[in-house]
């Protein structure tokens, strides 16, 4: 097993960070509304973890205010359709989003959606809709065993460098298969002056 290390009587462990940008999941019915029946995903290029993609396809995300254009789809397809923004892009979009784990939570907002082949509009809540996604890390069933932590735990995250950040209420997920990364989003990320792939110093409970 691993072999976490003890500062000062805390349990600390080193592991990656991915800055997440702005990205939406889709479910299979909405991905052939937006881009034409039957319509599958592309592969674009492998996220860091495995079979997680960034597909081809991208969408217009519709706010209040201003549209963001070019929004990147991860695959693969999802039960529900999702977006994940960050704060300073709700704020230009004029949309007040919310904090939430996953995208069909009470707390999800409705946003449109424009394809080349068609427009969704998710309703938010249970049907899918846009949000601040929680600043979380994956770990599998057996890193989550060595660590003595437990899928809807919380640790706290350290980030050295010329801004170092301490993030707290960091949740974590379990799946088995699944390798050891930070999830933040960009604000988060700018915050703190990180960049994808730089270590951060998880402090276990």
């Amino acid at each position: 097993g691993s072999n976490p290390f003890y500062t000062n009587g805390t349990r600390t462990i080193q592991l990656p960070s991915g800055i997440s940008l702005r990205h939406l999941h889709l479910c299979p019915e909405h991905v052939e509304i937006l881009f034409g029946k039957g319509h599958q995903l592309g592969v674009y290029h492998e996220l860091y973890q495995k079979g997680y993609y960034a597909a081809q396809e991208q969408v217009m995300v519709v706010g209040t205010k201003r549209c963001l254009e070019k929004v990147r789809v991860l695959g693969p397809t999802r039960p529900f359709s999702q977006v994940e923004l960050a704060q300073s892009e709700a704020v230009a979009l004029g949309m007040k989003l919310s904090v939430a784990s996953t995208g069909n939570e009470p707390q999800t907002q409705p946003v449109t959606l424009v394809g080349p082949a068609g427009v969704i509009s998710l309703p938010g809540g249970a049907g899918g809709g846009a949000f601040l996604a929680r600043r979380h890390i994956h770990i599998s069933d057996v890193t989550a065993q060595e660590w003595g932590v437990t899928a809807g735990d919380t640790v706290t995250l350290k980030i050295d460098g010329l801004r170092p950040v301490v993030f707290d209420d960091v949740l974590v997920r379990v799946k088995a298969g699944w390798r050891t990364e930070v999830h933040l989003d960009t604000d988060e990320g700018n915050a703190c002056l990180i960049r994808t792939g730089q270590m951060g110093t998880v402090v276990l409970p």
